[in-house]
């Protein structure tokens, strides 16, 4: 015979009315207890990652001052067929100023034909960058020919001069070679 069941064998199980009582206040305070697991009292509060402000740092791209007398320098990195692909005829460099400002730098390159290529590199010198990046793609027809370099500072145009200093080629612009268009 079951103790907690009173039931001879070969008879349905049926719980006795204390048994049930018992299950039923346990459930009861299951379900009243259920999820406390802290003591009594105020809910603190809950905290609130808040990330500091970022304030990025504009630090200045420290070029090196052009020699005086010079108003301009075309440095390059690459004239000639592109060596990835050596499909595309360019011209590729940085333009550097000195002073300013400038409203408009131009790169204009001057072929025999008088046909002109120009890459205008903004504004510059003064608060804005002594130095920028152009690139200038002329036709193929002028692949091995000679162009002349030329730099126009707002409305006016400097020649230039061949340089090549310790590996380095570039076309030098001074106040005295200015020219007409």
């Amino acid at each position: 015979m079951s103790t907690i069941f009173n039931n001879p064998p070969g008879q349905p199980v049926v719980m006795d009315l204390k048994t049930t009582g018992i299950i039923l206040i346990v459930i009861a305070g299951m379900a009243a207890f259920s999820g406390c697991t802290a003591t009594t009292g105020p809910t603190p509060q809950a905290a609130v990652m808040t990330p500091d402000t970022i304030t990025p740092v504009k630090t200045p791209v420290l070029v090196t001052p052009l020699p005086v007398g010079e108003v301009a320098r075309i440095e390059v990195d690459h004239f000639g067929m592109n060596p990835s692909t050596e499909t595309v005829y360019e011209f590729v460099g940085k333009i550097h100023v000195n002073n300013g400002p400038y409203q408009s730098v131009k790169v204009i390159l001057r072929y025999p034909d008088t046909q002109e290529y120009m890459y205008d590199a903004g504004g510059m010198g003064g608060a804005n960058a002594t130095q920028k990046p152009f690139y200038l793609y002329p036709a193929d027809r002028y692949r091995g020919t000679n162009p002349q370099k030329i730099v126009e500072l707002d409305t006016k145009r400097y020649g230039t001069v061949y340089n090549y200093d310790n590996g380095v080629i570039s076309w030098i612009s001074r106040t005295n070679n200015e020219i007409t268009p």
